[in-house]
């Protein structure tokens, strides 16, 4: 069976769709929900759609074109863990010089979230591994930063390099929970 990755235009008509939700009634944001899908299929068991979309939708149904287009996310994402070339969507600030800013906060808040359905001991669990703390250092220091610092970074550089990591530690954090998933198969 083959995998069809979302376009462009796809994924900037979920985005536009998200943020109107987000405005409305506190849906995920594409870089949150992208994030959380991530920590979803990640975690040590198999999470149904009717456990993680009404989060992802704010808690409402959504459309069929809506859900059909989170359910495309969802397989893109697991596709592109089972093959290793996962890359988190993040927002990025223009600066005036250089390459622009990355601002992960918003993929890592959804990553751990997405986790938390899995239980605080899948938290815990990996936290208390050498190599799977390893994984989640960079997911981590994105959250402790204070609000002041969300768009001014206190050392750019380091957080350049966190957030360049974040594709290794979510592909790192899949294949070690992968092992032990209580339930192989995955949704359609």
């Amino acid at each position: 069976m083959s995998h069809h990755a979302m376009d462009e235009e796809q994924l900037a008509w979920l985005q536009d769709q998200l943020q109107e939700l987000a405005e409305t009634r506190g849906a995920m944001p594409l870089d949150v929900a992208h994030g959380y899908l991530t920590g979803v299929v990640s975690g040590p068991r198999l999470v149904l759609p009717v456990e993680w979309m009404p989060a992802v939708l704010g808690g409402e149904e959504g459309t069929e074109p809506l859900r059909e287009a989170l359910m495309a996310l969802y397989q893109d994402v697991l596709h592109e863990l089972d093959h290793q070339h996962y890359g988190p969507i993040i927002m990025h600030k223009p600066v005036e010089q250089g390459e622009p800013l990355p601002l992960p906060y918003g993929w890592c808040q959804g990553y751990v979230t997405g986790l938390r359905l899995h239980g605080d001991e899948a938290l815990e669990q990996a936290a208390g591994d050498e190599q799977a703390a390893a994984w989640l250092t960079p997911v981590a220091a994105f959250l402790m930063y204070e609000e002041e610092q969300l768009l001014e970074p206190p050392d750019e550089a380091a957080h350049r390099q966190a957030s360049a990591e974040l594709s290794l530690a979510a592909m790192g954090l899949y294949q070690w929970w992968r092992g032990g998933r209580e339930s192989s198969p995955h949704p359609a």
